[in-house]
């Protein structure tokens, strides 16, 4: 598993990288990418560039060289990718969809958290969930930075989140000493929580 500095070091370049194949107006897909992605895959990429535009492809129609035609270029890879990896730095959420595809995958339909809305999980339920994630390798305990008003129960569900999550409290001290040394807060108006990630 890849920390989170790694991660970012890794979507810098991803975003470097995409701003030099902007500049050279580069049209098509690398040939590696033949055959590489799966349907699912490649219906995810185009969900993500074409929101709801998607219907109007009719991609159930096309095969994998029709979906590949869609996405175009290196260019919208990179961008999927890049998105993609801007989980780094956003607070974990808890969907319906990743719930059900996670007790599928796990083989675990009869758990009741699965039947449950999620809108209607307490804080119980989703420590229950971040627990199952864990022992199934899809989470990890993370540090963040957050304004001395948000408490336990809410640092999932703040409207402004963490800029950077960090793989240690260490790091997050640094990074937090450096943000008072800017003078941009005082010493009393910000704390570090720790809280889970999906990965």
């Amino acid at each position: 598993m890849t920390t989170i500095k790694q991660q970012k070091i890794i979507l810098f370049f991803l975003r470097a990288y995409k701003k030099e194949l902007e500049k050279q107006h580069v049209d098509e897909l690398n040939p590696m990418f033949n055959n590489f992605f799966s349907r699912e895959e490649l219906i995810e990429i185009l969900e993500y560039l074409y929101l709801d535009k998607l219907e109007e492809f009719q991609i159930e129609k096309l095969d994998n060289n029709g979906l590949l035609e869609l996405i175009g270029n290196d260019v919208s890879i990179l961008e999927y990718y890049s998105y993609w990896l801007e989980g780094i730095t956003t607070s974990p959420m808890v969907s319906q969809k990743k719930v059900s595809e996670f007790f599928e995958r796990t083989q675990n339909e009869i758990h009741y958290l699965n039947s449950k809305p999620t809108e209607q999980w307490d804080k119980y339920d989703t420590s229950n969930y971040y627990s199952l994630l864990f022992k199934n390798g899809k989470t990890r305990r993370v540090f963040a930075i957050f304004t001395s008003d948000v408490n336990e129960k809410d640092k999932y569900a703040v409207t402004t989140k963490p800029s950077f999550f960090f793989d240690t409290k260490e790091e997050a001290e640094v990074e937090l000493k450096s943000v008072l040394k800017e003078k941009k807060f005082k010493r009393d108006e910000l704390k570090i929580m720790s809280l889970w990630q999906i990965t």
